[in-house]
């Protein structure tokens, strides 16, 4: 055991069920349990259904040591199961639970304490985790203490879940389970009342929430900012102009700058337009002609002089009646001429706060986040293509200023305002290599970044770039610029999720296929939407093989489908076929594990994977990964992957151009 726990500890589990019989001393057993317990790392396996296996191979063997050994042979310590009940998954450690229940087990408080925020994560285990905290409440044990506290946080914060694969888990009752605890004197504290604020909000009771922040401020419990914050996010998904008038006196009892609220209520107009091109189903380009309007109402609290920094155009020449410069008016006029609800329903509202409530003498200095909205609403103002691409032009060249103004932007807004650019540019036709541009200059900061924290990486990046053909004047430009601050934020998940959908909607598959494999080379791991985004793009284009082969990688990786992916997967016409393959791909996979054949799968990889149509059938010849990568020599392939973007950015290149350039011969 000793040489397991030093040569091969992942094994330790193994070896022990293996040894024991005869029984080892109980002293033994448990110090390797715990050893085990402290070096149960199940979140670095990739693969869900390795996961499920490990965790399920741990707690069988929890099961026999509990069940089949003569109690009182393994010197137990509450801490060894508090540490199981931390790092196993949710299902095993409910079962784990049920396991020492059954034994009759005594367990500490503490213990109970480690199962129950555990139970808590998870919508679906809720009611076991109520269960385990009213069993302690009614018992005497008090539910005040710091550690008792924040489970009960964990049990009334609950997010819903858009499930459209599985039965959807009933709402948990938030409000009753805090009035039972109440009943037996616990005290909820600020943070507690918070994640209820938030419960009800994610359940759609967004008016319950508001109710219950200013009974609470009533009865003398403190409210914080993040509540005020909480409440009027509800009130601003709820879409009803009456709630989000509702929300706005939460602020009156919480110490919430009056600037904070009036950015919050400008970022609303923001989300109320925005909602309204997806809800009426409009047609690209989705430009929205609410910059101009919305800066008359930020006009009559804020001074203009940050704001104005960042644009082109005279605010004051924009403040005025149109008409006044024929060309500026049609740069922010609706080349359609729609009519927009969100001009007669939060548009007032917005401007009745701004004009009477909160009056001081004279302007306030607007905070990061309001100049931010009114940036992205700027962008998503102009409707020309040339407006966009002079904008960004413009706003790159302030990035690159030493000011104070850039790096406030930076480190309020992260890549929102990029992420911005990009959703607008590849809206156009015209204009979706210029979104590579902004990727490329984002890719470029975060490749300097990386290369300045790890220099050994950056050592290998060089040799590998040295072997390529680069031209001098890149050289040199790369050169200047590598000890300069980065001016631009790293991209994100969201970021080439956008990218990666407005490539698809072009018909960019190629270059979608390899934004893929960059997001995996950035270390960016495909979320929900990413994945949401790919299904509902082979499904529109009834690629059934290709629909079913990335549900079954979502799963893999254990991303859970939502109703989205739902939606999208009803976009197949052939549904049969496709439920007929996945019923293939689970029979095979069945027959596999029977016949003991199975082994363990690797990361999922979208573009590389030779089983994977995604790579083999969208993919043209010029596009297909290096031949290098095969067999095994992949530095120059991942240095050409970020050749690609990072060249482009410095010799402003499209993305042809610059292919052409990587792969032109010595």
């Amino acid at each position: 055991m000793l040489g397991t726990l030093h040569s091969c500890p992942s094994k330790a589990s193994m070896v022990l069920e293996a040894t024991m019989n005869p029984l080892p001393p109980g002293y033994a057993i448990h110090d390797v349990l715990r050893f085990i317990a402290q070096n149960l790392q199940l979140d670095s396996i990739k693969n869900a259904h390795d996961r499920a296996s490990m965790a399920g191979e741990v707690l069988a063997l929890l099961a026999h040591l509990i069940e089949d050994i003569p109690q009182g042979h393994i010197p137990s310590q509450q801490s060894t199961f508090g540490l199981f009940a931390r790092q196993l998954p949710v299902a095993q450690a409910k079962d784990l639970y049920d396991i020492l229940e059954r034994a009759n087990f005594t367990l500490h408080k503490n213990t109970r304490l480690q199962f129950a925020t555990k139970l808590a994560g998870e919508a679906a285990y809720k009611d076991a985790a109520f269960a385990i905290l009213k069993e302690m409440a009614e018992k005497g044990d008090t539910l005040n203490d710091a550690a008792s506290a924040s489970t009960v946080t964990a049990l009334l914060h609950c997010k819903t879940t858009n499930d459209g694969w599985t039965q959807q888990v009933k709402s948990f009752a938030v409000k009753d389970v805090l009035q039972l605890f109440m009943e037996h004197g616990h005290t909820p504290n600020t943070i507690t009342l918070t994640a209820i604020l938030d419960s009800l909000c994610h359940q759609g009771q967004a008016e319950e929430a508001i109710r219950l922040a200013l009974l609470f401020a009533e009865s003398g419990v403190p409210l914080d900012a993040k509540a005020f914050t909480t409440v009027f996010a509800g009130a601003k998904a709820s879409l009803n102009v009456e709630i989000v008038a509702k929300a706005l006196t939460v602020a009156k009892v919480t110490p919430v700058s009056f600037e904070s609220v009036l950015s919050n209520i400008l970022h609303t107009v923001f989300y109320f337009a925005d909602t309204e091109t997806r809800s009426k189903s409009l047609k690209a380009p989705w430009s929205i002609p609410m910059f101009r309007p919305m800066l008359k109402v930020y006009a009559k609290k804020f001074e203009l002089k940050s704001l104005q920094w960042w644009l082109p155009d005279s605010l004051p020449l924009l403040l005025g009646d149109e008409g006044v410069d024929t060309e500026l008016d049609d740069k922010f006029r609706d080349p359609l001429g729609r009519e927009w609800d969100f001009m007669h329903t939060i548009l007032p509202l917005a401007d009745r706060l701004f004009t009477e409530d909160g009056a001081t003498e004279g302007k306030l200095q607007p905070n990061t986040a309001a100049d931010g909205v009114m940036l992205r609403a700027y962008i998503r103002s102009l409707s020309r293509p040339q407006d966009i691409l002079s904008f960004y032009k413009f706003f790159r060249s302030r990035l690159e200023e030493q000011s104070k103004y850039p790096s406030l932007l930076r480190q309020n807004q992260g890549a929102m305002i990029h992420d911005t650019f990009i959703l607008v540019m590849t809206e156009h036709p015209e204009l979706w290599r210029e979104a590579l541009h902004v990727f490329g200059d984002m890719l470029q900061d975060s490749l300097r970044t990386r290369s300045a924290t790890n220099p050994d990486d950056a050592s290998n990046k060089t040799t590998t770039a040295a072997s390529e053909v680069i031209e001098p004047e890149a050289l040199a430009t790369a050169a200047a610029t590598a000890k300069a601050k980065p001016v631009h934020p790293a991209p994100t998940a969201f970021t080439l999720t956008v990218l990666l959908r407005g490539l698809l909607y072009q018909g960019e598959n190629a270059l979608a296929a390899q934004m893929m494999q960059v997001m995996q080379e950035l270390d960016i791991e495909p979320n929900l939407v990413t994945w949401n985004t790919l299904v509902r793009h082979h499904a529109l284009a009834q690629n059934t093989r290709m629909t079913v082969t990335l549900l079954q990688e979502m799963e893999a990786v254990g991303v859970k489908p939502d109703m989205y992916t739902y939606n999208a997967f009803n976009r197949l016409r052939d549904q049969d076929k496709a439920l007929t393959m996945m019923q293939s791909i689970v029979d095979e996979n069945r027959r596999s594990l029977v016949a003991g054949a199975t082994q363990k799968q690797k990361k999922p990889n979208i573009i590389t994977n030779p089983a994977n149509a995604y790579s083999l059938k969208t993919l043209p010849l010029s596009a297909m990964p290096d031949p290098d990568m095969a067999q095994g020599r992949g530095s120059r392939a991942v240095g050409a992957l970020y050749g690609l973007a990072v060249r482009m950015a410095q010799l402003r290149l499209t993305p042809f151009e610059a292919e052409m350039r990587l792969r032109s011969p010595p």
